[in-house]
């Protein structure tokens, strides 16, 4: 007959106590002896070994042999895992099972994700069709699914400015998902992003812009508005696009830049400098609509045109995006020497941008030649009522 098992603690030579264990109730599964300081201590041990006892007294009367191989066939797979238990693992897989049950399929997480951002610019519209068509493979892959691995096939063959934008837009997408609880871990990490070596700006001579403002006047001048405000209002591209005329106020001499156009967020208001309401009176205005009403597509392709006339061709100086911002920039630090009145009109969000990218790239001189840079006496006028520059 098997003896009795005993949970009582004895007191050693040294006046602590100890508590022996069998390998039954031990948590390492191993047989132990394990001293207290106190008999309190001890005791308060053993009250837990005995409630351990009780609960494997009922798991051997209601768990089936069929139910005690699953646990001995799971444990046998944790022993390589020490630190995992069998009741971690089953709340583990149940929370994946979980986030599987209420995700959604990488197509759905895409058609979701461009409703919710419907109201952006078309550039980043753009940024998510062309991360929707890399992710083509997946797209029937649940979005708790996808791995990194998978998000790095699917950028294969990428150059890396191109990489880190449609990385953003997977980035912003999958934390779109995670916060509608489709997925658990993101795929997209900081460290998944090419780090591009900054090369120093090469600023747009005085001549060179003044070729391209000419060739407007003469070839397109129904562009030569969104040129002005991307040359010396140093409005970004995408924001320029969607600028409307009610945001241009020649008489006040100030252009607006609203918190719906804006890429940070933030309305700005600009000066408008003596020579771009020189050159908006060659221009005829407007009181309302958007300066620049096309698609996309058709926009991209005047302008492409505009620059090839004005010399900017392919045995030529190649045209560089940002070209425009960047010599507003650079010549209006030098000329008005104010950073913070820099960072408010070109809309920076940080003063090393500022001052490491522009500062002292062109001379006083020729910044001066830039804020100088009036239509010549051969160009037309429109008339239009006298302006204040004030």
């Amino acid at each position: 007959m098997a003896r009795p098992l005993e949970l009582e603690p004895y007191r050693m030579a040294s006046g602590r106590w100890q508590v022996n264990v069998i390998a039954r109730l031990s948590s390492t599964g191993k047989r132990q002896r394990i001293t207290f300081a106190t008999k309190q201590a001890a005791l308060a041990h053993i009250e837990e070994l005995k409630a351990r006892r009780d609960n494997i007294a009922a798991v051997d009367r209601t768990l089936s042999p069929a139910q005690l191989l699953d646990a001995s066939a799971a444990l046998d797979l944790l022993a390589e895992h020490p630190l995992v238990n069998l009741a971690d693992a089953a709340r583990a897989y149940l929370e994946l099972a979980k986030t599987r049950g209420a995700s959604v399929t990488v197509a759905e997480l895409f058609e979701l994700f461009r409703q919710a951002k419907k109201h952006k610019s078309p550039s980043y519209q753009r940024d998510i069709r062309w991360a929707s068509d890399r992710m083509v493979p997946f797209k029937e892959n649940l979005a708790c699914d996808v791995t990194r691995n998978d998000v790095a096939l699917a950028l294969a063959g990428l150059p890396d400015s191109s990489r880190n934008n449609v990385l953003r837009a997977l980035r912003a997408l999958f934390r779109y998902g995670h916060d509608l609880g489709y997925l658990k871990e993101l795929p997209v990490r900081r460290n998944d992003f090419v780090e591009i070596e900054r090369t120093e700006i090469d600023v747009l001579p005085v001549a060179k812009i003044r070729r391209l403002l000419e060739a407007a006047f003469k070839h397109d001048r129904e562009l030569l508005p969104l040129l002005l405000i991307e040359t010396f209002c140093g409005v970004r591209a995408a924001e320029a696009a969607r600028v409307r005329w009610s945001d241009i106020d020649l008489l006040r001499g100030r252009l607006t830049i609203r918190v719906a156009i804006s890429k940070t967020g933030t309305a700005r208001p600009i000066k408008l400098e003596p020579c771009v309401l020189a050159w908006f009176g060659t221009c005829k205005t407007a009181t309302s609509g958007a300066i620049a009403p096309w698609p996309e597509t058709i926009l991209r392709s005047r302008m492409r045109k505009l620059r090839y006339l004005a010399g900017y061709r392919r045995a030529g100086t190649r045209w560089i995006p940002g070209s425009l911002r960047d010599a507003f920039c650079s010549y209006h630090l030098a000329h008005f020497a104010s950073i913070d009145r820099l960072i408010t009109e070109s809309g920076h969000t940080d003063l090393r941008t500022t001052k490491d990218h522009y500062l002292g790239l062109v001379t006083k001189e020729e910044a001066a030649d830039f804020w100088n840079l009036f239509p010549t006496a051969k160009e037309k006028i429109v008339g239009f009522p006298d302006v204040k520059t004030g």
